[in-house]
């Protein structure tokens, strides 16, 4: 009886701690911007990678949360040409392009193999083992199945990885898994110089992908959002593909 009594003003003092932190905490989030990623063109899927990018963004003066239901947050990145993306997303309005690695708002993708080997055409390709990046990446698969096929290099049964982003296309290589490989340029002269690497051949160029803001958002916000996407560093970046150096504000808001 005794222990009961002591317990017993503790419970209402709980109830009312729970009143007053749970509003809070919702209206927080009712402010917060969620940010998805799409990773179809690599970069780190770790969460740890995730809430840097985040934090970075909340820094620059963009509140923001991870978007945890199904379909895109009302911040997203999305890694297809930015005239592909636009199809699908009439809800949404253009902020920021990705850069590449050498300013640029076109990438390419690249052939990689050891400089050992002396190939210099694609069709010398065929039936050898390749890393990819993924299926649905414009320069580590659309672009190089391209040339590919103009080549005339036909997949073959267990010649072709799917290995998810861009340096790991270029350890396989390094690491003998196979033969050659294909990442984005100028991420490949960069990995060729320091590993005795060549580059066969480059693919057309192909638009860069950017960030989304849903247009349901206020003036405020989507500015915000913007002016913090264009001070994020490359260090705060390892959450989207390894090629992307920055962003440029889109010219059109």
């Amino acid at each position: 009886m005794i222990k009961s009594r002591l317990f017993r003003p503790i419970i209402p003092f709980l109830l009312l701690l729970t009143f007053y932190i749970l509003p809070g905490q919702a209206m927080a989030d009712a402010t917060s911007i969620t940010v998805s990623i799409d990773h179809d063109d690599g970069g780190r899927i770790s969460d740890s990678y995730m809430q840097d990018l985040l934090a970075a963004l909340n820094d620059n003066g963009c509140e923001t949360i991870l978007h945890a239901g199904d379909g895109p947050g009302q911040l997203l990145f999305d890694s297809r040409p930015v005239s592909i993306a636009k199809k699908d997303r009439s809800d949404y309005q253009l902020i920021a392009r990705a850069k590449t690695l050498d300013g640029k708002l076109t990438v390419r993708g690249a052939f990689l193999v050891h400089a050992s080997t002396g190939i210099e055409d694609l069709i010398t390709l065929q039936g050898e083992r390749i890393a990819f990046v993924g299926k649905k990446s414009w320069s580590g698969y659309h672009m190089p199945m391209r040339s590919l096929q103009d080549a005339g290099v036909k997949e073959q049964r267990d010649t072709f990885f799917y290995v998810g982003n861009h340096v790991g296309t270029i350890s396989m290589v390094l690491h003998g898994d196979v033969f050659a490989c294909v990442t984005a340029e100028p991420l490949a002269s960069r990995w060729a110089e320091a590993n005795d690497l060549s580059i066969i051949t480059l693919t057309d160029e192909v638009e860069t992908g950017g960030w989304w803001i849903h247009r349901s958002l206020t003036e405020k916000q989507i500015m915000s959002c913007t002016q913090s996407l264009s001070k994020l560093e490359r260090s705060q970046l390892k959450a989207l593909p390894t090629w992307i150096d920055g962003f440029e504000i889109n010219g059109e808001q």
